[in-house]
């Protein structure tokens, strides 16, 4: 299961990446040519910002994300798998809270609100539904850990 997400975001990554390189270089030629292309500069930000977005994601599946180890290192190997899942369900509780049920509502109240990008005219709820799709992501990614961090418990 981690191999399909790990798959399926950094395939969305690439895109992503190529989206964002693409409509910059569109920009550039097109300001050498004195053409003006006004949808490329709102393009880049938001494949940058979606970018980011799922690349933590991504980054945390990987466990490549910043960790203080300053507590873990200091405890005997009964403890930290204890530490460990306490550390994945505070993880769990704010992506839950920040990620999913933070950003439904941030989507929500854009779609309501009829709040479109000022230039492509795409509705912004469109935009920020990154934020609830990459918590999903991370609480699958945090269900996985767990259940990593059990069954090496288990195998000792």
């Amino acid at each position: 299961m981690r191999k399909l997400f790990d798959r399926a975001l950094s395939y969305l990554l690439v895109i992503l990446t190529i989206v964002m390189v693409s409509s910059t270089l569109l920009q550039v030629v097109a300001r050498y040519i004195d053409l003006n292309v006004q949808f490329t500069e709102e393009l880049t930000i938001y494949a940058m910002m979606w970018l980011a977005i799922f690349g933590s994601a991504y980054a945390f599946g990987l466990k490549k994300h910043i960790a203080i180890d300053l507590l873990s290192s200091s405890l005997d190997d009964s403890s930290k798998w204890k530490h460990s899942i306490l550390v994945e369900l505070v993880i769990s509780v704010f992506a839950i809270l920040v990620l999913i049920i933070g950003g439904i509502r941030l989507v929500y109240i854009t779609f309501k609100l009829g709040q479109v990008s000022s230039i492509m005219q795409v509705p912004k709820g469109w935009i920020y539904l990154s934020l609830p799709i990459s918590g999903i992501f991370i609480l699958c990614y945090n269900a996985l850990n767990i259940l990593d961090t059990l069954k090496k418990r288990n195998n000792r």
